[in-house]
């Protein structure tokens, strides 16, 4: 904006001056010629009153009389005077002697009186004085009418613009204090502009920065002051889309953050812009600080490399189950989606990689699940099928056969019904209808229950059963969680003991958590098969656990009921020395 305000004043002086300049040269030249013109007529006038005289008086005197009568005038008097006779002889002059002067005839106001001009006038250098001098002259007559000479009169030239050259003077002051005056308002005006737009440049390039702070306060004409105000406006409006943006953009990055889901972006150079940390979990390498590289140099698998060079070449979406070898292995499903412009050029490449390694092994889970349950039902159903068919052959006439099969057909029927409740009985826990109520629940009191509900198999055994706590324990939890819990694991323990053995509840407190401990001195669980123990109708020995009466889904169900009680689950177990499980569930639920 000062290159600006210099180049207003330098054309503004400029201007000026050339117009002063102009000014004072027409004023000049005006005033110049209107003086000598003033000078000029009052130079005729006082000819004309000189040759008047010269007239009445030449009538009865010689030309010596009139020379003096001439130099007396010309002592009032400061014009040369020059009187010239009829063949053009100088017969006086008040400046130069008349001796020394040559013929006067051919000047040319001498020469406009000849043609018939009153007064004749004339302007030019003086040869005989060398001076510029403004020159007039007329015809002098004798008292009779008779033309005698010409009377001529001359002044200098620049005597007759003296008042001239004072009026240019006061001219070029007053020229001067104009331009001044001029120069230092434009000075002013060009601030009052200047200053304001310098101000507006400063913010609409903060603007460009992306500072948003910066507002126009100036003060100038109201147009400017417009515009600067309509500056501030947008100003605020691009402050506020920015922090929308801003937002959007963090709630954006926060969502992609805590997606379950991996996720990068990778630009048409097949350069990554943005990784998620899922994403760096399940490829097993930081590619957050890969950022700009290419992404098939830090990929391990091939199978994705291929699929994402598919979704390049097709533009078109891109969808696959892939198995993922590093840096564990597991199967996840995979999006390449190419996001196109409205031009149809892509921009940008999102991969999605969603982990189903879990999906994939509980839908193993329930085809082993319906598998186990179809053998597991179809043991009881087949005895039971093939009892009453023999008993229907005619067996059942035999009172000792007919007792014995009616015997083994109740005992399988009971394993089914057990079997059927503690299947519907997990159904229903796994697909949450089963209510949970928190109650202040006494771990010696529903041990006593259960003691009471087992008494007779645990006399039938001759099985030592003790409870221990060094102080209450009380649990906040619901009462027949809890009940199913120990239920199912003294029952285990009861029926994996041999006759004559022993079975120990022991609860207490460690820090926030309580520990109850159900130990017995069985056949115990061999270390290959411990990690299988919780799972659904696995059994160590099949032909001894059926012998006992087991579902296969005790030990399914106390894991459901403990892990959604917020609490775990270990097993310490050597063969034949018995085992140890211990449940541990929070003070507080």
């Amino acid at each position: 904006m000062k290159q600006l305000r210099s180049r207003i004043l330098g054309f503004f002086t400029l201007v000026l001056i050339l117009f002063s300049l102009l000014f004072m040269y027409l004023s000049s030249n005006i005033l110049e010629n209107q003086a000598i013109e003033q000078q000029g007529n009052d130079l005729k006038a006082q000819l004309l009153t000189l040759s008047s005289q010269v007239d009445a008086s030449f009538s009865d005197a010689s030309w010596q009389d009139l020379s003096e009568n001439l130099s007396q005038t010309a002592e009032a008097v400061s014009e040369r005077i020059t009187f010239i006779s009829l063949t053009g002889e100088v017969v006086y002059d008040s400046r130069a002697d008349q001796d020394t002067l040559e013929n006067h005839l051919n000047r040319p106001e001498v020469q406009q009186v000849i043609e018939g001009e009153r007064i004749g006038t004339y302007s030019r250098e003086s040869a005989s004085t060398g001076e510029y001098l403004y020159y007039v002259a007329v015809e002098v007559d004798s008292t009779e009418g008779a033309p005698l000479g010409y009377l001529r009169l001359s002044k200098n030239v620049e005597e007759m613009a003296a008042l001239t050259d004072e009026v240019i003077q006061i001219l070029l002051i007053f020229m001067a204090v104009s331009i001044l005056v001029a120069l230092l308002f434009t000075f002013y005006w060009t601030k009052r502009i200047s200053d304001p737009l310098e101000e507006m440049k400063r913010v609409t390039e903060n603007l460009t920065d992306n500072d948003y702070t910066g507002r126009y306060a100036g003060q100038s004409y109201k147009e400017i002051d417009d515009l600067g105000y309509s500056i501030n406006r947008l100003a605020l409006n691009l402050n506020l889309q920015m922090q929308e943006i801003r937002q959007n953009d963090a709630q954006l990055r926060e969502l992609i953050n805590h997606l379950v889901i991996g996720v990068f972006v990778i630009n048409p150079d097949r350069e990554i812009t943005m990784v998620n940390p899922v994403m760096n979990d399940m490829l097993g390498k930081g590619l957050s600080g890969e950022i700009g590289e290419t992404y098939h140099e830090n990929i391990k698998s091939a199978g994705l490399i291929e699929l994402i060079e598919k979704a390049y070449h097709k533009q078109r979406v891109q969808n696959s189950e892939l198995v993922l070898y590093y840096p564990e292995e597991k199967i996840v499903d995979v999006n390449v989606v190419p996001i196109i412009d409205s031009e149809g050029n892509p921009v940008n490449y999102i991969v999605l990689l969603y982990d189903i390694t879990e999906i994939r092994r509980l839908e193993k889970i329930r085809t082993d699940f319906v598998a186990n349950v179809s053998h597991e039902l179809r043991t009881p159903i087949t005895a039971i099928r093939g009892f009453t068919e023999t008993l229907l052959d005619g067996a059942m006439k035999d009172e000792e056969v007919l007792t014995e099969f009616l015997t083994i057909v109740n005992k399988e029927s009971i394993r089914l019904s057990n079997m059927v409740e503690d299947i519907l009985h997990l159904s229903k826990l796994e697909q949450r209808n089963v209510l949970k109520t928190l109650d202040e629940v006494r771990v010696k009191e529903v041990t006593d229950e259960i003691h009471k509900i087992l008494h007779q198999k645990i006399e039938s055994k001759n099985i030592q059963f003790t409870y221990e706590e060094s102080d209450p324990v009380i649990l906040k939890m619901d009462r027949d969680h809890l009940k199913q819990i120990i239920l199912n694991l003294v029952a285990n323990a009861v029926n994996y003991t041999p006759d004559n053995g022993a079975v120990s509840v022991k609860a207490e407190t460690h820090d926030n958590e309580i520990a109850i401990h159900v130990k017995d001195n069985g056949i115990g669980i061999p270390p290959d098969k411990q990690d299988r123990i919780f799972e659904r109708f696995y059994r160590v020995d099949k032909a001894r656990s059926r012998n006992a009466g087991g579902t296969g889904l005790g030990l399914s169900i106390v894991k459901w009921l403990v892990e959604n009680n917020d609490g775990r689950i270990t097993l310490a177990s050597e063969e034949e020395k018995g085992s140890l499980f211990t449940v541990w569930l929070p003070a507080e639920q």
